[in-house]
């Protein structure tokens, strides 16, 4: 369900809400909260959707996957679609860098937000005490609707970038670049 008055604020101006969190950390359902289904976009869905996704998913194929998310992003607004989410896991900060760039150039306001569901709390209170990640990771490949395999999860977790900034990700380079 659409929340209104989020909605009304959106209307104000253009927003671009860069979703961060791990899988199974609560962060679509955050998603679809802030948004229309068709203005949620997610580089997951290259892959398809359920069980078509864990049949399809391929990860010599997430390059492309992530290009043709950030296609879709920018083509959404060229046609002013407001507001914009993108729903993935943007553990570090140049991960989102296309997508805030591409804000910036259509003015668009970019917002980061990050799940706000008791699972999550733990992830980011584990994090900051450097405490047992194996567990937590355990949890999270519970809940995940995606059956992305605890060490995968656990990996997220290891690389997770706290308390990201537009200013961060604009500053951020790709570890693949030269």
């Amino acid at each position: 369900m659409i929340n209104f008055s989020k909605w009304m604020e959106a209307k104000e101006s253009k927003i671009l809400y860069i979703m961060r969190g791990v899988s199974g950390s609560g962060k679509s359902t955050l998603a679809n909260g802030l948004a229309d289904p068709s203005s949620i976009f997610s580089t997951d869905d290259f892959f398809g959707h359920g069980d078509e996704y864990i049949k399809n998913f391929n990860p010599s194929k997430l390059g492309e996957a992530h290009q043709w998310n950030q296609d879709r992003v920018v083509e959404a607004m060229s046609k002013g679609i407001n507001p914009i989410v993108v729903d993935n896991t943007h553990t570090q900060a140049w991960e989102a860098k296309p997508y805030v760039e591409a804000a910036l150039k259509n003015g668009y306001e970019v917002i980061i937000k990050e799940p706000n569901s008791p699972m999550w709390k733990v992830v980011i209170d584990t994090i900051e005490k450097d405490g047992d990640l194996d567990s937590v990771a355990e949890k999270l490949s519970s809940l995940n609707k995606h059956g992305v395999p605890k060490k995968a999860i656990e990996r997220m977790l290891q690389r997770y970038e706290p308390n990201i900034t537009v200013d961060n990700i604009l500053n951020s380079k790709s570890p693949f670049d030269k």
